[in-house]
């Protein structure tokens, strides 16, 4: 498929935010990424399946989540515009996801199949270290964070936190949500919202 500029400069922004990208590379990318719409509820990836594309996604937002034996759900992840979705394990192991990804908004996506964006972190070292780049923000520095954050940071410090990283989010995603992801109840989130206010 044939990208059109405004997918293009898409790609290169989401890209070239973590590393400086030959236009060579940038081509590549252009040359296998694929444009998918998700309604909102649809499955993106569930629970069990092998992941075999990287995504980013261009429009809506998406939650990462596992049931436990009872299936009482706990959110990983919540994915907005802008941000690199999948199942990081699947693909690298070729293993069915332990996680579902689901659409909580309309979305639209940019995917690109796994193995031929791993052909191109082997053959590439500007996309190499690309990739280095965003394991590391992602994966080390976010994540630890995140960890800290659940322990040593109170829930209202992190809701703020979260809100000023992506403001009029409590407008767009479900408050359910958003409490498994900070790791508190809905309860305990609408005492917080309502002491904010």
């Amino acid at each position: 498929m044939l990208l059109n500029k405004e997918y293009q400069a898409f790609i290169d922004q989401v890209f070239l935010d973590y590393h400086a990208l030959k236009q060579e590379t940038l081509d590549e990318l252009y040359a296998m990424a694929k444009i998918k719409t998700l309604s909102k509820n649809e499955f993106l990836l569930r629970v069990g399946s092998t992941a075999k594309e990287v995504y980013i996604l261009k429009r809506g937002a998406i939650i990462a989540y596992f049931l436990d034996t009872e299936g009482n759900t706990y959110n990983k992840n919540i994915f907005l515009e802008g941000n690199l979705v999948g199942s990081t394990v699947s693909y690298l192991t070729n293993t069915p996801s332990r996680f579902a990804l689901e659409a909580i908004e309309d979305c639209e996506i940019i995917s690109f199949n796994y193995l031929r964006y791993r052909q191109l972190i082997n053959e590439s070292v500007d996309f190499k270290n690309f990739y280095i780049a965003y394991l590391e923000k992602n994966w080390v520095i976010e994540k630890e964070k995140r960890e800290i954050d659940i322990v040593m940071t109170d829930a209202t410090a992190r809701y703020q936190e979260l809100l000023a990283s992506y403001p009029g989010l409590d407008k767009r995603i479900p408050l359910v949500h958003i409490a498994s992801h900070l790791g508190i109840t809905p309860t305990q989130l609408s005492r917080i919202r309502k002491k904010i206010q």
